[in-house]
């Protein structure tokens, strides 16, 4: 997506110029939102807090997919050493128990206008001219989004039912068909219902059924879902839960789809898109 920069070996080396233009929409968003969920004063480093603080995107799978979009654009880089970026990718802490967002990362940036990043991350995002393939990358990101806040709900409704959130995880391939006829509301509700059914299938079936539970989640949900599709009977629209709180990349990618409650209350889809930022829109939505 992006040409990735990489750092200076000395410290006394010129930073590369970076524009918040090169970034592109996708790379802007994340970088908005790395910035809002743990940038100190001067914009220099992004801290991590784990267990405190906002979150940086609902899902794990997508907090890496947005610090090493940042990684490989050569604005962001380990906070430890001056290697190059290709190291850091590569030695990145890939693992189910590990996460990018763990770290504490350094802004590289220009000097001279790092300290109003923000300003300009806001600006650009706010002003861009809607095209085919803005509109194309928004709905990429409000789809993994979508998916990420039915996930991170999913774990969240297995761990109440004493289950292993874990299971949750494999639903993720089954999710885009689901959530381009439903909402994220009813995705979390579709979830739920899931690990509900999932406690009763383990008490039927006992501990030693588990190899096969992850399929038996995922048909409950499918089964909800071609249900209410087909029956005239909507599936309850669940509000966003107080577990899976909103995160600062959500906050960001609202602010710029100008989606607004849509983002959560409608499914994912093009004509919401194009009402909300239609395609030749731009500063000239807000005048």
């Amino acid at each position: 997506m992006f040409v990735a920069a990489a750092m200076p070996e000395h410290p006394d080396t010129e930073l590369p110029e970076f524009r918040v233009e090169d970034l592109g929409v996708f790379g802007g968003m994340a970088f908005l939102a790395v910035i809002q969920a743990g940038a100190d004063a001067g914009f220099r480093h992004v801290r991590a807090r784990p267990g405190f603080g906002m979150r940086l995107a609902p899902h794990r799978a997508l907090r890496h997919l947005i610090l090493s979009t940042l990684l490989e654009a050569g604005v962001l880089a380990p906070i430890a050493s001056r290697r190059r970026l290709d190291d850091a990718v590569s030695e990145a802490p890939w693992s189910e128990d590990a996460s990018l967002e763990d770290s504490d990362w350094l802004i590289v940036w220009n000097e001279a206008t790092q300290g109003s990043l923000p300003h300009q991350l806001r600006a650009s995002m706010d002003t861009f001219e809607s095209t085919a393939r803005s509109r194309e990358v928004i709905l990429q990101t409000w789809q993994s989004l979508a998916i990420g806040e039915c996930l991170a709900f999913g774990e969240y409704a297995l761990a109440a039912h004493n289950l292993n959130p874990a299971l949750a995880r494999p639903a993720a391939a089954a999710l885009p068909a689901i959530l381009a006829q439903q909402s994220i509301g009813q995705g979390c509700a579709l979830m739920w219902s899931a690990a509900k059914h999932l406690a009763s299938w383990f008490m039927r079936n006992g501990a030693g059924a588990g190899g096969t539970a992850e399929r038996e989640l995922i048909n409950s949900i499918c089964m909800n879902a071609d249900r209410a599709n087909f029956s005239g009977r909507p599936v309850k629209q669940f509000s966003r839960h107080s577990s899976v709180p909103m995160s600062t990349f959500a906050s960001t990618f609202i602010w710029t789809s100008r989606l607004g409650e849509n983002y959560w209350d409608v499914p994912v889809s093009e004509d919401a898109l194009d009402r909300a930022r239609p395609i030749g829109s731009g500063s000239a939505a807000h005048e």
